[in-house]
């Protein structure tokens, strides 16, 4: 199963997720408990490197965050091929990734130092685009539950090259979460707006 939650820069869809997450981590392990399956775990799958101060009072916010709403939370910190990471989880666990927006720019922009124009090759993009959908369906398909956040950027307006590359490929991104979702989720102002999935 899979839930993909997207909302705007602090709309609150980071909590949203996290409380998601835990959610589905209490029932599936009420089946576990009904069924005498094997316990899973709760991951929290970090995209983010904290390379600066910015994003170093991110991670403690969410780190905050996530001990308030679970003590089960298992993380782990994988910035590029992220994929690498899918075959350790078993069926009753349950991964949140946060989130594909950071992976994007990881994947896009890795090794930018010694090529930083890579970006504009049209081959490259989609070989970009082409393994993060792979990455998506793989989530969508698994034993696993996932819950996969991003970032929408589609009502914002770009008037240089780069960013527009990033919005298009990001929004191709979305488009295929949508699709392969069981469940989508708009967050606004801390409040989910059901898309897809559950009424």
């Amino acid at each position: 199963m899979l839930t993909f939650i997207t909302g705007g820069v602090r709309s609150g869809k980071s909590s949203y997720a996290e409380r998601r997450a835990v959610d589905l981590f209490y029932k599936e392990l009420y089946q576990v408990k009904l069924f005498n399956k094997e316990k899973g775990a709760l991951y929290y799958l970090a995209t983010g490197l904290a390379e600066d101060d910015e994003m170093k009072q991110r991670v403690e916010k969410h780190q905050l965050q996530r001990s308030k709403t679970s003590p089960h939370w298992r993380v782990i910190e994988q910035s590029t091929n992220v994929a690498e990471k899918l075959p350790l989880f078993k069926q009753t666990d349950v991964i949140l990734i946060d989130c594909l927006t950071t992976l994007l720019t990881n994947e896009l922009f890795n090794d930018w130092q010694d090529e930083p124009d890579k970006w504009k090759d049209p081959f490259y993009r989609k070989k970009i685009e082409t393994k993060l959908k792979s990455f998506i369906t793989h989530l969508a398909r698994g034993e696993f539950t996932a819950v996969l956040v991003s970032n929408e950027v589609s009502h914002e307006h770009f008037f240089d090259e780069l960013p527009l590359v990033y919005a298009k490929l990001l929004g191709t991104l979305h488009q295929h979460a949508v699709f392969e979702s069981d469940e989508a989720v708009l967050v606004e102002a801390g409040i989910p707006i059901v898309k897809k999935g559950r009424e």
